[in-house]
């Protein structure tokens, strides 16, 4: 049974403001410190606003735009670019405006909308499709103030709109501190990695060793990639021919974004390859527990298996062996500490590696010494996957409350 409710333009609810005109902010006009905080599209994130992607202007400019200068509860959406990206502003330390690609979404009627419920609102599919449906079409897509005027709104008792989001920040709430604790537990193996392995704070100096790259220890040394793993890259079929593509059903096909988005291990990709596919194109295959990479256009972003999955051509994969020299932690941690700058031969990274790079990527082999931390890394890092195994069930969970608690099944 579906709850009562009207239905309402939502604009008559809502202070909507961008920065508009000629008070756009130039990139010289960024600081990078100071006491006026400025939000750009880039800082919005799937967990909310990242702070510290944020920059800072002079007061002279922040005082420029009044309107748009943020209070606790305002929602943040872009609207350019990435149209619909969300931040939410529940605590202010520093007096903070936005950048030109993001509008502020203030509620204007908090005795019949609640706030937290109109922000899921905007991370309902619902809002999704009205972005669908206003941009669809467009050679630029954007998002306009006018646009909100006539948005339709399920407008249910307060109290049933509190209890809903009360639902939905209990499962919010929960998914953040394992998120929280998984980056303090990876800042951990990280701190251990560079001192023991990077550093080597244990040794003195009379048990450094000269090597191409650098001092290190002795009866360590440096092997190819190729040397210690199975190297493969990815493969994409041809876009035109969509039936190889899947979003529900085949083999979990991993782009760069996925990495992006996944954090340390790989569970979820937003497409499939059918298994078809795989074999007219010869798709490799990646074992569960491996590490992959990508090495075009951004480079740099690794993730670890957690099943059989595949990927696009600008990932390559690395399965170890059971008796290789060194474990998946150890690689996981090296690769993320490694600079990618040294690979490449023009000003462009991007352009400058390539697979055959990839495959020739320099590995300290640290010998014994990895197997003092074997079990700590390992402990670490399967409490890491614990926590995102648990973050995902919670946010399909969520994903699938929200759009029923919004219509109000």
């Amino acid at each position: 049974m579906s709850l009562k409710y009207e239905t309402v333009s939502l604009g008559e609810h809502l202070y909507i403001k961008g920065r508009i005109g000629w008070k756009g902010l130039k990139k010289d006009e960024y600081l990078d410190y100071g006491n006026y905080r400025i939000i750009n599209a880039t800082a919005l994130e799937e967990d909310g606003i990242n702070w510290n992607d944020c920059g800072y202007i002079t007061k002279e400019r922040f005082d420029e735009s009044p309107e748009i200068i943020l209070k606790e509860k305002d929602i943040l959406i872009s609207k350019d670019g990435t149209i619909g990206k969300l931040g939410y502003v529940k605590e202010l330390h520093v007096p903070s405006t936005v950048a030109s690609g993001v509008f502020v979404v203030r509620n204007l009627n908090k005795e019949y909308i609640d706030t937290d419920f109109l922000y899921y609102y905007f991370k309902s599919p619902f809002f999704k499709w009205f972005i669908k449906s206003v941009t669809e079409g467009s050679v630029i897509p954007h998002l306009y103030q006018r646009d909100f005027i006539d948005m339709e709104f399920n407008l249910f008792d307060l109290k049933v709109q509190k209890k809903c989001s009360t639902i939905l920040n209990v499962i919010e709430e929960k998914i953040n501190i394992n998120k929280r604790i998984n980056k303090n537990l990876l800042s951990i193996a990280d701190a251990i990695y560079k001192k023991e392995f990077q550093n080597f704070d244990s040794y003195s100096e009379d048990e450094l060793i000269t090597s191409d790259f650098g001092l290190i220890p002795k009866n360590w040394c440096y092997k190819t990639l190729d040397e210690i793993s199975d190297v493969a890259i990815g493969k994409t079929p041809p876009r035109k021919e969509t039936w190889w593509f899947s979003e529900q059903e085949g083999v979990k096909w991993v782009s760069i974004k996925d990495l992006g988005n996944s954090g340390t291990y790989i569970f979820e990709t937003s497409e499939y390859l059918t298994k078809e596919a795989i074999e007219k194109f010869n798709v490799k295959l990646i074992p569960k527990d491996t590490v992959i990479l990508s090495f075009k256009l951004t480079v740099g972003r690794i993730g670890i298996t957690t099943e059989e999955m595949v990927t696009n051509e600008a990932i390559a994969h690395f399965k170890l062996t059971e008796n290789s020299v060194i474990t998946k932690e150890y690689l996981y941690l090296y690769l993320k500490n490694f600079n990618y700058e040294e690979l490449g031969s023009t000003s462009s990274i991007a352009k400058a590696i390539n697979s055959k790079i990839v495959k020739k990527i320099p590995i300290l082999i640290p010998n014994n010494k990895i197997n003092e931390f074997k079990d700590l890394f390992e402990n670490i890092f399967d409490k890491i996957k614990s926590n995102q195994l648990e973050i995902n069930k919670l946010t399909k969970l969520r994903n699938t409350l929200l759009p029923k608690l919004m219509s109000g099944e």
